[in-house]
């Protein structure tokens, strides 16, 4: 027989400062009795109450940025007016490649001040040395000596500091030489500015026959094959987050989705708001992702600590208001029994009242079982 049952007032309790609970209200319970083919035909399966670690979703918003070690700023550090000016927005470049020629009369006064050291260095060297033998051979001074030696390590500590402006500029010894080798052939006012590292060209600030100055930002070059994704959850949620933590992160104005991999939790808390800042590694090797997107964030994997009494999500049932699940009572006879709720993780709901550990509940169709009891509620 079937008994119509009267509720309390629906309580709302909150556990581990989560999930709403909802309850259907403590009173005299349902009872169906199954005929054998109606048992077979709603296709039931059960599963008992146990003790388990039911995970506490965290969620939050969040924006996909530029990864900001993967960001390169191109500002010419020598003023001048460019010439070659190759590449265009959008741009894929590699490391190496010729980004744009820059006309400038400070390189060229830079490499007339190194050729000027070199030549003195050179000649205060013979000089010292010519100075050693003539010692050797009683036709020179000790005091001589010394004059001539200081000489070169003045002129070695001026070609040392005429050296350091072009190191600046990427040179080196070697290619110095080597650009001094074709004196006619070369041009000592022009610079090649190139990619120090490969990406795309995603701001762009050129003018060919512009004048420059040196600090000015004229390229920024991205390497968009991974993101990063920043977003702020709530202070109490923090502890739930690690390193290395999973994330699932869903664009919130198309469909895409993909999962990240926490790296930073901020050690401030925002006074105001009472979030913490955490920032995950986005993979975007296909270019699915566009910095600046709006997204959705699930800490899937984000545990709560502790196990509870817990049931599959598909055993709980909205029943007069609250909720409820099917005991089994017998081969072919289940109870309604109301149940207070706790957090669900999608698979497990936590059951805080109304359910001992053991009790086999229906796991699956309990939704159709609901049906055949309203349906036959007023035989």
């Amino acid at each position: 027989m079937i008994t119509k049952i009267s509720f309390l007032p629906f309580l709302t309790v909150t556990f581990l400062a989560m999930a709403l609970i909802s309850r259907l209200p403590a009173q005299e319970s349902t009872l169906i009795e199954l005929e054998a083919n109606a048992l077979t035909n709603l296709q039931l399966q059960f599963s008992a109450a146990e003790t388990q670690h039911v995970m506490q979703p965290v969620v939050a918003t969040g924006t996909v940025l530029l990864n900001g070690k993967r960001v390169i700023e191109v500002t010419p550090r020598i003023s001048g007016v460019i010439l070659e000016d190759p590449l265009s927005l959008g741009d894929e470049v590699g490391a190496g490649e010729l980004l744009f020629q820059l006309q400038s009369q400070e390189l060229a006064e830079m490499v007339a001040n190194y050729v000027a050291a070199e030549d003195a260095m050179i000649f205060a060297a013979a000089a010292a040395d010519q100075e050693r033998r003539l010692a050797d051979k009683n036709l020179s001074s000790a005091e001589q000596v010394r004059e001539t030696e200081l000489n070169l390590k003045q002129a070695v500590s001026s070609h040392a500091r005429a050296l350091q402006p072009l190191k600046i500029l990427d040179f080196n010894e070697a290619t110095i030489h080597q650009f001094l080798a074709n004196v006619e052939g070369s041009n000592y006012t022009v610079l090649d500015v190139i990619a120090p590292a490969p990406g795309e060209i995603i701001e762009r600030d050129l003018v060919r026959g512009a004048a420059v100055e040196a600090g000015h930002s004229l390229l920024t070059i991205a390497d968009l094959s991974d993101l990063w994704v920043d977003f702020y959850v709530a202070l109490r949620d923090a502890p739930l987050l690690k390193p290395g933590t999973k994330v699932l992160v869903e664009s919130a104005v198309t469909e895409i989705s993909r999962e990240a991999k926490t790296f930073y939790l901020s050690p401030l808390a925002d006074e105001q708001s009472r979030t913490v800042m955490v920032r995950a590694l986005l993979d975007n090797r296909d270019r699915q992702w566009r910095p600046g997107t709006p997204v959705n964030i699930t800490a899937a994997d984000s545990g709560n600590g502790g196990t509870t009494l817990a049931v599959p999500a598909g055993a709980i049932v909205d029943l007069d208001g609250g909720k409820a699940v099917f005991v089994r009572r017998g081969e072919a006879s289940f109870e309604a029994v109301p149940v207070t709720i706790g957090i669900s993780d999608g698979e497990l709901t936590a059951v805080l009242s109304g359910l001992n550990p053991g009790d086999v509940v229906v796991s699956r169709n309990a939704a159709q079982l609901k049906g055949h009891l309203e349906m036959t509620s007023g035989e």
